[in-house]
């Protein structure tokens, strides 16, 4: 009996009953907390998940709805909306009643109205009121001047107000309606950029809540009730209880929302009910939306699990008391364990029959291989991971921490004291044409070679950007500009004699932490936007540039005005030299480089939209490709030779096809002289209603008629004149004005030479 307890066997078998004993107690007390936890926490992040979702849908159905609405209308509408410059043009305030009713009608699931305020001359353009002035506003319609103070005293372009409670009829005016509507107006200042205060229009796009409400209610129908947004302020933006809406901080349940950090998700007491609050934010506009669930809903499964509890205990006992013995036996010699264990993984029957040592070696070695192979796999990796790691840092996705473990992991050093970035692009049109595999393997040569260069106390690290950029991170102990210079004319030297391609560099600050790199390679990576407006330097690191980024100016719209006009007189040289003045402007001014981009781009739409007027294509490539074209060139100069090769293309066929119409245009000047004898007449209005120049209609005119233009315009302004007076119906002043001229004593003189005598002697003679 002694050796029966003291036995292995023995020992064993009491020691597995014991574990299984104290698993068994633990189990049970501890599985009603942790699956309850478990329940509620699953919950909770399906819950946070759903309300992440609705954030998501509210920023892409809502916010960039109501953004693209305000870039239609600032620069994708036919209608400027430009205030000043209607000056009692009725028809254009027609034109941009009906263009804000057209952005309603396309919106109207999510907008009740759009305005614009004129913030000088303080009058307002409503898609639904028309035309008011702001001091004589209606008081139906009061609401507008919460937005316009907020507005006149915001430093920010744009501002999202508070959701006001209105009646139903505060559009249309019918005060025997009583139901009301929710709206939330978005303000933004016209032009870019320019802050409330300083701006000269403001735009505000009045949003309905019912639609928030609707895009609430569809994505968390459950607990729609129970479901908040709340402005910055901590003012009910929109709620299922409509009465809630507008309700500040000071009341309880508002209170307590905002009293919880962004990171809680636990249990929290108000309006006498125990509830668990759940929370995301719209980045947009800092408005933050609440989901409240009774912890009944988290709970309700635990009521069975104590039952079931005691049962999984009980069961638990007994399966390990019989587990326990088959295990001793099981475990009573190691080296039949191992083999057994080492069994069930061999999938060869032929390695079974070995000897149990020499079989157990032979699994020690394949263990051993597979370690090696997945070392190998790793080290093969290895710049995968690196191009990883380093596009995360330059991004700032890592804490200092993190960012230490990280370079440490693919054994980069961080003992230097500055670092630098340097984004190399590709400028040459050698680029286009390399294969994808040429194309990568350049890329990684340049890489290798920039990596191997050996500079004093500097050591070069490079990886391969998403767009085939290239960036440089410099790690030196002696930061001198030399050096940068240095390394710069290395990297063009060596791309250019190996691989015959141009580059263009943009060199971002120094910095003293490497945990700071991320701004220097932001500094370099908006520096060499502006490559594209400089293309004579091949190292751009004027850091002044970054300046225009913040810069509010826009381009004068004469130099487009201009560019049209010339374009569509067909003057070539005119039209080149305003496409060249417009190209200094930009470079000179402080525009932003995406700004600039658009008012390049701005030039192509004005060239397609024409020549598709006058139905002419270019012979290389349909209308329609123009913009492929100009997103395709590396710099300004190139944009400039194509645009100028587009013009003059456009210029000599349209003269050509002038040329084979010539008969048929004059034609069709002189019937619009005859329809508009008293209007404007002169060559250049009146070439442009024909699509020539006023040089080359001079020229045809004469050639087909035998006379001059004017001389023609002349002796018909005369004959009419002749024909008004012998009705003896209006006066020679009438008559003067009915055929063109606007000084009476012009038109005696010239009626004179040409019936020598005067428009009163004519009406004589008729008369005797």
């Amino acid at each position: 009996m002694h050796k029966l307890f003291h036995s292995v066997r023995s020992k064993m078998a009491f020691s597995y009953i014991a574990v299984v004993l104290v698993i068994a107690l633990f189990f049970g007390s501890i599985l009603y907390f942790f699956f309850s936890n478990q329940y509620s926490k699953e919950i909770r992040i399906n819950k946070q998940l759903v309300l992440k979702n609705t954030v998501n849908y509210i920023e892409s159905s809502v916010i960039e709805r109501v953004n693209q609405i305000y870039l239609s209308l600032a620069l994708g509408s036919s209608v400027n909306i430009e205030l000043d410059t209607l000056k009692g043009n009725h028809s254009k305030i027609l034109d941009i009643e009906q263009s804000l009713k057209n952005q309603v009608q396309n919106y109207s699931d999510l907008v009740e109205a759009i305005h614009l305020y004129d913030a000088d001359n303080h009058f307002m353009i409503s898609s639904v009121h028309g035309l008011l002035l702001y001091e004589s506003t209606l008081s139906s319609v009061d609401h507008m001047a919460d937005w316009i103070v907020a507005m006149k005293e915001s430093k920010e372009s744009s501002l999202w107000m508070q959701t006001n409670m209105l009646p139903q009829d505060s559009y249309t005016e019918l005060p025997e309606q009583s139901n009301g509507s929710s709206l939330i107006s978005y303000v933004r200042s016209y032009p870019f950029q320019s802050t409330g205060q300083e701006s000269k229009i403001m735009i505000a796009i009045d949003i309905k809540e019912s639609a928030l409400s609707q895009i609430i209610q569809n994505m968390i129908p459950a607990d729609y009730e129970n479901t908040f947004i709340v402005d910055q302020n901590g003012t009910v933006i929109s709620a299922a209880d409509k009465s809630l809406i507008g309700s500040s901080t000071k009341e309880s349940t508002t209170q307590t929302l905002l009293s919880i950090n962004s990171d809680e998700k636990f249990t929290h007491i108000f309006d006498q009910g125990s509830y668990v609050v759940s929370q995301d934010q719209i980045a947009e506009n800092g408005w933050t939306i609440y989901t409240t669930t009774p912890n009944e809903s988290f709970y309700y499964k635990i009521n069975n699990l104590r039952e079931i509890s005691a049962i999984l205990c009980l069961l638990a006992v007994a399966v390990g008391i019989a587990m326990s013995s088959i295990f001793t036996v099981a475990s009573y010699s190691p080296i039949k364990r191992i083999l057994n264990n080492i069994k069930s993984r061999v999938d060869s029957p032929t390695s079974l029959k070995q000897n149990e040592y020499r079989f157990i070696d032979t699994a020690i070695n394949s263990l051993s291989n597979k370690v090696d192979s997945l070392e190998d796999t790793l080290q093969a990796n290895q710049k995968v991971i690196k191009h990883n790691i380093m596009l995360n840092m330059l991004n700032n996705r890592f804490t200092p921490e993190e960012l230490t473990e990280q370079l440490q992991s693919i054994k980069i050093s961080m003992a230097f004291s500055h670092f630098r970035c340097i984004v190399i692009d590709p400028v040459s049109e050698k680029w286009k044409e390399l294969q994808p595999r040429q194309l990568q393997h350049t890329l990684y040569s340049v890489i290798h070679q920039l990596e191997i260069a050996e500079f004093n106390e500097t050591q070069l690290i490079a990886e391969e950007l998403q767009d085939h950029k290239i960036v440089v991170i410099i790690c030196t102990n002696q930061p001198e500009e030399s050096l940068s210079n240095q390394i710069a004319g290395l990297i063009l030297s060596e791309v250019r004699s190996r691989f015959g391609l141009e580059f263009v560099l943009s060199l971002g600050g120094w910095v003293e932490q490497f945990t700071e790199v991320h701004t220097s390679y932001r500094e370099a990576k908006g520096l060499i936007r502006y490559s594209y407006f400089f293309p004579d330097q091949s190292v751009i690191q004027d850091l002044e540039l970054l300046n225009r980024e913040n810069s509010s100016l826009e381009i004068p719209e004469s130099y487009l005005v201009n560019y049209e006009k010339k374009l569509q007189a067909r003057d070539l040289n005119g039209t080149i030299q305003a496409m060249q003045d417009l190209m200094v402007t930009i470079k000179e001014g402080m525009y932003s480089a995406d700004y600039s981009r658009i008012i390049l781009l701005k030039l192509v739409s004005i060239f397609s939209d024409y020549i598709s007027q006058v139905r002419w294509q270019p012979a290389e490539a349909s209308s329609l490709n123009l913009y492929k074209q100009f997103a395709s060139f590396y710099n300004i100069n190139r944009y400039s030779e194509w645009m100028v090769h587009q013009v003059t293309e456009f210029v000599k066929h349209m003269e050509k096809r002038s040329e084979v119409r010539s008969i048929d245009t004059i034609s069709a000047v002189k019937v619009y002289i005859r329809e508009h004898i008293s209007g404007d007449l002169t060559l250049d209005h009146v070439s442009e209603q024909v699509f020539i120049s006023p040089k080359y209609l001079s020229k045809i005119f004469k050639e087909e008629t035998g006379i001059a233009y004017s001389e023609y315009v002349t002796n018909q302004r005369m004959e009419r004149a002749r024909e008004l007076i012998a009705t003896r119906e209006l006066t020679v002043e009438q008559v003067a004005s009915t055929v063109g001229y606007s000084t009476p004593a012009y038109f005696i003189k010239k009626f004179k030479e040409i019936h020598g005598c005067t428009p009163r002697n004519f009406m004589r003679s008729l008369m005797n």
